[in-house]
């Protein structure tokens, strides 16, 4: 690389003190050699702060940014990238607490920055933490509607494409160009959480840098897609509801606000009706909440386009990222497209559902598993069709049908897609059936 630009890893914590020693002890057992690991600790009361003194203290390498409140994600990894500026960083590496990165993963992501001047941010490969073969995010795709989800989530490690260019970076676990942020500025401490790392990178391509991916650098994160229920999810649907209102209002270019209104009307319809057929009445509470903060905030987004305009950023720089195809893909033949291993094949392989997919002349003795490898997360049923006549419908992770009559083609459908809570918009979050005995290699063959 030439000289070695410094880099402040980041490590927001509130409460999270359980997750800390494997978070601090990769970072340490990194071969980057230029870095501080900073733990940006948003006002915990569970003794993290104490817990880092006394593990880190001593180590030159870590160091504490204690603040006296909590002030969201952004605010506190905000308070973390100023604290990186005045250091004189050339990177910052955001990561969440509940990760533990590969030795190797700095050294790849800022390879990887500095390939290209133009980079603004990177994209590391977060993968499950105790199931390290299953994408967790290989950077944030995003939808007219402002819907914004991770790539490849639940998707087998090796077997997703990671492409080369993304619309923004899940702040899990990013690289940042400081010099970049000095131009279009910090996340929207507005947002708390959720989209707050796609509105700046949003900014960053409209500024003309590349927001890309480096999936050689591994980080396993304790992901967990459960929204659980009472409070907490109720604000998590309500924060994820209002800053996607947010990020287009602040980032749509004129020219396509026609189509993003389209977008978002039919996206707020769906929503909302799914809430009336299920009985959750307080989304629609939500989205009153949603709609109304935002127009409390329209003073504050006219200034921040302003300011952006006076930058010369072109939002429909972005726009080509803009997703306006269907979320999940179209039939596929199994096992060819589509259908991705769980977990590394013994005896079976494992498939994750697109919307349908068929077989030809299964093997005598084909039994089909369902599984679901995000917690809290899963599509629905998924009906078995033998040739043209339904025969079994597997509605839990863990349901297993074996079939009983030969048949000359099967036929998997998922009968309901998950639906992202934020938009309503459907989402392929990976659903998976185990083939025993394997047919790939008779399949193949043929």
């Amino acid at each position: 690389m030439g000289d070695t630009p410094r880099v402040h890893v980041l490590v927001i914590n509130w409460n999270g003190r359980e997750h800390l020693e494997a978070c601090f002890d990769s970072l340490l057992a990194s071969d980057y050699p230029d870095f501080e690991a900073v733990l940006v600790d948003n006002g915990s009361t569970d003794g993290s702060v104490t817990f880092f003194r006394e593990r880190w203290g001593g180590d030159p390498r870590c160091a504490l940014l204690a603040l006296d409140r909590n002030r969201g994600w952004s605010g506190g990894n905000n308070a973390g990238l100023r604290r990186a500026m005045d250091a004189g960083a050339r990177y910052a590496l955001l990561l969440n607490n509940d990760t533990r990165i590969a030795p190797d993963a700095l050294s790849r992501a800022v390879d990887r920055a500095e390939s290209d001047p133009r980079v603004g941010a990177v994209a590391l490969k977060m993968v499950l933490f105790d199931q390290p073969w299953v994408v967790n995010s290989l950077g944030i795709a995003m939808s007219r509607a402002g819907a914004g989800w991770d790539i490849g989530a639940g998707r087998l490690d090796g077997m997703v494409l990671p492409p080369e260019e993304v619309a923004g970076a899940c702040g899990g676990a990013c690289l940042l160009r400081l010099d970049a942020l000095e131009r279009v500025g910090l996340f929207p401490e507005r947002f708390g959480i959720y989209l707050d790392d796609l509105d700046l990178c949003l900014r960053l391509w409209d500024d003309g840098w590349r927001v890309v991916t480096c999936p050689e650098a591994v980080v396993e994160h304790k992901f967990s897609a459960s929204m659980g229920h009472g409070p907490g999810a109720r604000r998590k649907y309500f924060l994820a509801t209002r800053n996607r209102l947010l990020l287009l209002a602040r980032n749509t270019p004129v020219s396509a606000l026609p189509g993003a209104a389209w977008a978002t009307l039919a996206a707020e319809l769906r929503s909302l009706g799914a809430a009336a057929r299920d009985g959750d009445w307080w989304k629609w509470l939500a989205h009153g909440r949603a709609w109304y903060d935002v127009l409390l905030a329209t003073r504050e987004t006219i200034a921040h386009r302003r300011a952006m305009d006076r930058l010369g950023l072109d939002r429909a720089r972005h726009g080509r990222l803009t997703r306006r195809e269907p979320l999940f893909g179209p039939e596929v033949v199994l096992p060819v497209r589509g259908f991705y291993p769980l977990r590394p094949p013994v005896t079976g392989s494992a498939r994750a559902i697109s919307r349908a997919a068929w077989l030809e002349d299964p093997p005598a003795g084909l039994r089909i598993r369902l599984e679901a490898p995000l917690r809290g997360v899963f599509p629905g049923p998924v009906t078995i069709w033998q040739d043209d006549t339904p025969s079994a419908v597997l509605a839990r992770p863990g349901e297993t049908y074996a079939l009983q009559e030969s048949a000359k083609r099967i036929r998997l459908e998922a009968s309901g897609m998950a639906r992202a809570e934020e938009s309503g918009l459907p989402w392929d979050t990976g659903a998976w059936v185990t083939l025993e005995p394997d047919p790939v290699a008779r399949f193949l063959e043929a």
